[in-house]
Order: structure tokens, then sequence, then C-alpha cells
């Protein structure tokens, strides 16, 4: 079970760091572009589609950072009660979470690449830029987070099972 979870740890993680840093990236053009949208604004003219453009970077910078967030344990949880409980315990209650959140997550998948084929005749107002681009680009960022939540899964199933407790 260890060598499955170190294989997908080498294939899950570096793809989602891939990612996360494609969304520091668009935080960095969003930077850019707001600030050249505001001096524009005094010196020439203001850049078109700036309000078009924030909205589709903000999404995907969501989208894109919510795999690596979860594998660096980044997620806010809450678990004053779930502290009090044995270890093994513990690990079961994070089986269950994990199943319903992974399930969740792949009919959030599932749903975010249908609309993007509904999606694919629609653009944006002031640029027209096709909106299926985005929604896919989601649709994967959402799948990255699911792998990791997967990851996550099996790491907690080992623990369930296993009488160590300090993995």
């Amino acid at each position: 079970m260890t060598s499955i979870i170190n294989r997908l740890e080498r294939i899950i993680e570096p793809i989602n760091k891939f990612a996360f840093h494609i969304a520091c990236f668009l935080v960095f053009c969003l930077m850019v572009l707001t600030f050249s949208d505001v001096t524009g604004r005094y010196i020439i003219r203001p850049v078109t589609g700036t309000y078009e453009l924030t909205g589709i970077f903000l999404s995907l910078i969501v989208f894109l950072s919510l795999g690596y967030t979860q594998i660096q344990k980044g997620h806010i949880s809450i678990g004053i009660l779930v502290e009090k409980f044995p270890p093994r315990i513990q690990a079961i209650i994070d089986v269950v979470t994990y199943i319903v959140v992974l399930f969740t997550l792949v009919l959030m998948t599932q749903q975010t690449f249908i609309y993007a084929q509904r999606s694919v005749n629609n653009v944006t107002g002031e640029l027209g830029i096709p909106v299926y681009l985005f929604i896919i680009i989601g649709g994967i960022g959402i799948l990255l987070f699911a792998l990791a939540i997967l990851l996550d899964l099996i790491k907690a199933i080992q623990k369930a099972v296993s009488n160590n407790y300090d993995t």
C-alpha cells in the first residue's frame, strides 16, 4: 500500500504544483492588468476587457489552486470534536469525509465538462473570447483537486487499517 501511495504522490503532487504555478502566474498577470488599467485611465485610456479578464483570471486562480492547497493541508478544518476521539475513529471519519468529498468532486468535474460542451458557442461580451476554454480549465482544476483527495483517501484508509497512527 505504501508503494502505491508513493507512486501516486510522484504523479499527483507535481501536476498540482504545476497548476498552482500557473495560478501564481495568473495572479501576476492580474496584477499587471489592474495596474495597467488604473494607470491607463489617467495617462491614455483604460485597458479594454479588464473587468472580463479579472473575473476569468480569479476563477482560474481558485480552481487551479485547490489541489495544491489540499496537498499542503491549507484548507480550513475544524476538529474540536474529532480531536477527542481515538486515532482509529479519527481515521475512519477521515475516510468517510474523503469519500463524500471525492464523490462530490467527481460529479462537479463531470457537470463542469458537460457545461463546457454546452457553452461552445458562448463568448465574453467585450473581448469575444470563447468561454468554454476557461470552463474546461476550471474542470481540470476540479479534477486535480479530486486526485489530491483520492491520494488523501488512500492514506486515510491505510491509517484506519494499520496499527501505526503516526502516518
